[in-house]
């Protein structure tokens, strides 16, 4: 009769050894008391602040300013005419330049803070998936910059000219900087983690969890909620711009079906191959 897990099985140098003791030690890890991942739960949420705080300060002090211009790039790309982003108190402007120092930052150290998540996360992966763990780490970083960086360049300055003729010959709108900075943010970084939508489907076809059947079976009820998300996490209402967004998706769904279908198809092969 098997052990039950916790149960001592046997001795290891001479100590008495555990289940869970037994597959640390077969994926090359020692296993840690609560304690022990709390403390080192701690210790890396600590060095991601740091790093953080790091990356923060250095482009603010190098060039605060210039950091703002940056990010209030795709409003002039726009070319609205006669209008300008507009501060209200004294410390906005302040507030501007921590802020997108902050997102720069942010951009910066993401691969960093990426990599402790893995790091803590690793000791309970076995040693034979952690590649591809990796792949997918490295390629859903990808993947989130490209769509954070498509958004910017393109998305933004389109929603913000569209958002901007709404408003009648007879009133003037005054733009917020704070406001748009914040739009800026929200709507770059939806993009960028919708973007990981390949990834995740991965992810969820290798545990068990769907099957390209089912994804194929679902599929219009996931244009659907596609065109739902689209519609959330898009700024303005126009068709336009939800095509520009919701086919980018239904791309990406369509591209998942396929590596999914790819996944299932060689972890049979191999299946073939072991017999």
């Amino acid at each position: 009769m098997p052990a039950a897990r916790g149960q001592t099985v046997r001795k290891i140098k001479g100590k008495e050894a555990t289940l869970e003791d037994i597959e640390a030690i077969e994926r090359g890890d020692s296993k840690l008391s609560l304690s022990g991942h709390l403390g080192e739960l701690r210790s890396r949420f600590m060095t991601v602040l740091i790093a953080t705080c790091i990356a923060t300060a250095g482009p603010f002090f190098i060039g605060g300013d210039k950091l703002v211009k940056l990010m209030t790039w795709p409003f002039y790309k726009a070319g609205l005419k006669n209008q300008t982003l507009n501060v209200f108190n004294f410390t906005e402007g302040f507030m501007l330049q921590i802020k997108s120092a902050l997102i720069i930052g942010l951009l910066v150290i993401f691969p960093f803070i990426v990599y402790q998540i893995w790091a803590y996360i690793k000791p309970a992966v076995s040693k034979k998936r952690r590649g591809f763990y990796r792949w997918i780490i490295f390629f859903s970083i990808l993947l989130f910059y490209t769509g954070a960086a498509l958004t910017f360049f393109f998305l933004v300055p389109l929603a913000i000219r569209v958002l901007a003729a709404f408003t009648p010959d007879n009133m003037t709108t005054i733009f917020s900087a704070t406001n748009y900075l914040h739009f800026v943010l929200f709507f770059c970084a939806a993009m960028g983690f919708i973007a990981e939508m390949p990834m995740i489907i991965l992810v969820l076809t290798r545990v068990g969890i769907i099957t390209p059947a089912f994804l194929v079976k679902k599929r219009k009820y996931a244009i659907v909620i596609i065109w739902i998300t689209a519609a959330i996490i898009t700024p303005t209402t126009d068709a336009l711009s939800l095509t520009l967004v919701a086919v980018p998706l239904m791309l990406l769904y369509e591209i998942s079906i396929m590596l999914s279908k790819i996944m299932v198809f060689r972890a049979r092969k191999r299946e073939r191959d072991n017999r």
